[in-house]
């Protein structure tokens, strides 16, 4: 019994030596396809928005907040990240603001070329390029970023390049973004085909490994089926960025989000960005993959409308 039950986990019960489907892994499996419609990535609009060096941007929207304050959220997923994760997050803000998602230049959706720029300066005039572009008001626009996002937008404001937003909700943040090292350095010397030739191989079987059967399955085997090497060697440069100063000289709005179940993004650091921000705040949860999924994208939902609701009054 103990042989079958640890190759087949949660998977089978054995009784009266008759194997028969396990009740709870039905029923997990219902709520995996619950959880996972990502209403807001299918309902969204589509459009590029073009940079002030001739790069143009992917963003999806949707304008069917209930919110009556009329902020609009603009959502900026972490450097070389997968955005689709934030599914559930996305189907619960979508209903309560006008959500806009940004795709930066490493992502395989952006139409960038070998002549464009991908440092961390560019980045952050991206941001305010965009917010121009889309024609978002700053003083009704929450800044919504996670980990090396949060970089951009710093460097933006503290350059003027981004107009003041009304907030800032940052997941995560960091001074310097956090790649293992050895990423970094294949990624400079290894050669582009081969850097893709791994992601879409060895990558796709760590995803049908490690990830439930899903919608959330799908969007990353889509994902790393089609990343970009020429895009991450474009925009390595800002791994080696310290945004300490940046982060000083920001006065607007800002929470500031930690997990102490973190390995990656260390709560200690969250806090040290909390200190060299005067108008920040701290909020402290458990870990960033409850927001990642429901239930816990609902509850960061409302903490989220909870404090928009506070820096408008």
């Amino acid at each position: 019994m103990k042989e079958i039950n640890s190759v087949f986990p949660n998977i089978f019960y054995i009784t009266n030596l008759k194997i028969i489907p396990s009740m709870k892994s039905k029923k997990k499996k219902k709520q995996e396809v619950d959880r996972q419609k990502a209403l807001f990535y299918k309902e969204a609009e589509r459009v590029y928005v073009p940079m002030s060096d001739g790069a143009e941007l992917l963003c999806y929207f949707t304008k069917k907040g209930k919110n009556t304050s009329g902020v609009t959220i603009l959502f900026i997923p972490g450097y070389a990240s997968i955005p689709m994760s934030w599914n559930d997050l996305w189907d619960c803000i979508y209903e309560e603001f006008d959500l806009y998602v940004l795709e930066t230049r490493e992502k395989i959706t952006s139409k960038v070329k070998w002549s464009h720029k991908g440092d961390m300066n560019r980045s952050g005039m991206d941001i305010g390029d965009a917010i121009r572009g889309l024609k978002l008001d700053p003083k009704k626009t929450v800044i919504l970023c996670a980990s090396a996002s949060a970089l951009y937008v710093m460097r933006g404001l503290a350059e003027k390049w981004i107009d003041e937003p009304l907030g800032m909700i940052m997941i995560g943040p960091v001074r310097t973004p956090i790649l293992p090292s050895k990423l970094i350095y294949m990624t400079k010397f290894t050669p582009s085909f081969l850097i893709n030739w791994m992601l879409r191989s060895i990558g796709k079987i760590w995803i049908g490994t490690a990830v439930p059967k899903g919608v959330q399955r799908d969007r990353y085997r889509e994902y790393i089926g089609t990343a970009s090497a020429m895009r991450w060697k474009k925009t390595r440069w800002v791994t080696f960025w310290d945004g300490t100063e940046d982060f000083k000289k920001v006065k607007v709005p800002t929470l500031m989000v930690g997990a102490i179940q973190e390995d990656l993004h260390i709560n200690d650091e969250t806090k040290i960005c909390v200190n060299l921000v005067e108008t920040s705040e701290y909020l402290q949860v458990s870990s960033f993959m409850y927001m990642h999924h429901l239930p816990g994208a609902a509850d960061f939902t409302k903490k989220v409308s909870k404090y928009i609701e506070k820096i408008i009054t």
